[in-house]
C-alpha cells in the first residue's frame, strides 16, 4: 500500500536500525532484541534518533553519526527519571499555588460564590467535568455535597483539574488584582501544565530538548531571572530558551524558587533535582560527549540548577 510502512518484527526492527548506521556495541543485537521485546517499544526508542546527526556527503550519507543503540536506551531511561521528577514536583507546586491562591482569596473582598458562578458561565464544561468525577469513589462524597449546596471557591479547587484551576485562577486575579498585591505566575503556570501533562501522558521529553520552537512566547519574568545568573551568557540564554521543553522546564525551576515557602519541601525538591542533573544524567556522559547540541542544553540547565542550589 502506498505511503504505508511495513510491519517489522523485532528482528526486523534491529536490522532496520543497523541499516541506518546504528551500532550495537554498548548493547549487543541479542540484548537489543530482548529490550525491545520486554522493556520498551521500537517507536518510542527510535524517537531519540532525532538528537543525532546523519552523514551528509560521504558514502555513508543518510546514516547516523556515532550512534549506538545503547545511547538510545540510556536516553529512554533518563527520560523516565525526568518524567518522574516533573510529575512529583508539579504535584507539590500545584498544592503550593493553591495554598497561596486561597490565602489571597481570604484577603480579598470576594464572597467566593459570585466568582464561581461567573467562572461556570465562562467555562460551562468545567461543571460537567466536576459532575463526571462524581463517579469516582475518591471524589463522590465531596461532589455530592457540592451539588446540594452552592459551589464555593474554596471547595471547587479540590475537584478542578489543573488546567481548569488555571482558568479560575486567572479570572480571580483579573477581578481582584490587588489581593494582597500578589499575582503569582499566571502565564508560567500554563508552561508548567504543558510539561506536566507531557510527563503524565508518558510522552518523550528529552527527544525535543534540542529542538527550536518557532513563535515561542518566552516569559519575561523567567528571562529576567536567568539574566541574573552570572554564569549564563546572553547568547546561551537566547539560544536555549527558544526550545519549548527547555523553556518550560526552566520555568518550572523558576516557580520552584519563587513560590515554595516551605524550607523542607524546597530543600527536598532541590536535592532530587541535583541528583537528576548532576549525578544521574552524567552517569554515561561519554555517550553524548560529541553531541554539541545536547551538551549546550545540558550545560545551560545545569547552570540554572546550580544557581538554585547555591542561593
Amino acid at each position: 500500500m502506498e505511503n504505508y510502512r511495513p510491519k517489522l518484527s523485532i528482528s526486523g526492527q534491529v536490522a532496520h536500525m543497523k541499516s541506518q548506521g546504528i551500532k550495537f556495541e554498548v548493547i549487543t543485537e541479542d540484548e537489543a532484541f530482548h529490550y525491545l521485546e520486554n522493556n520498551n517499544y521500537y517507536f518510542k526508542i527510535k524517537s531519540y534518533n532525532k538528537l543525532f546527526e546523519k552523514y551528509q556527503y560521504t558514502d555513508k550519507k543518510g546514516k547516523y553519526v556515532n550512534l549506538d543503540f545503547g545511547y538510545l536506551v540510556e536516553l529512554a531511561v533518563l527520560d523516565m527519571h525526568l518524567r518522574h521528577f516533573i510529575l512529583k514536583t508539579c504535584v507539590d507546586l500545584e498544592h503550593t499555588i493553591k495554598v497561596k491562591f486561597l490565602r489571597d482569596f481570604n484577603y480579598s473582598k470576594s464572597d467566593g460564590y459570585e466568582i464561581v458562578e461567573e467562572y461556570f458561565n465562562l467555562y460551562p464544561e468545567a461543571k460537567t467535568k466536576i459532575r463526571e468525577k462524581g463517579n469516582s469513589r475518591y471524589c463522590a462524597d465531596l461532589i455530592t455535597k457540592l451539588e446540594k449546596e452552592h459551589y464555593a471557591l474554596w471547595s471547587i479547587v479540590e475537584v478542578l483539574s489543573f488546567g481548569d484551576f488555571i482558568n479560575l485562577y486567572e479570572l480571580f486575579y483579573d477581578k481582584f488584582p490587588n489581593s494582597k498585591n500578589e499575582i503569582l505566575f499566571t502565564y508560567p503556570m500554563r508552561n508548567i501544565k504543558n510539561i506536566r501533562n507531557a510527563a503524565a501522558h508518558n510522552s518523550c521529553i528529552l527527544n525535543q530538548f534540542t529542538e527550536d520552537c518557532v513563535g515561542i512566547n518566552i516569559n519575561r519574568k523567567v528571562v529576567t531571572y536567568l539574566s541574573k545568573i552570572k554564569t549564563i551568557g546572553t547568547d546561551q540564554r537566547i539560544s536555549c530558551m527558544k526550545k519549548q521543553v527547555v523553556h518550560d522546564f526552566v520555568t518550572m525551576i523558576y516557580v520552584i524558587d519563587k513560590s515554595i515557602e516551605s524550607e523542607g519541601l524546597k530543600k527536598k525538591i532541590i536535592e532530587e533535582l541535583n541528583l537528576l542533573v548532576n549525578v544521574r544524567i552524567i552517569k554515561h556522559k561519554e555517550y553524548f560527549i560529541k553531541n554539541s547540541d545536547m551538551k549546550t542544553v545540558y550545560e545551560f540547565i545545569k547552570k540554572v540548577v546550580d544557581n538554585l542550589s547555591n542561593e
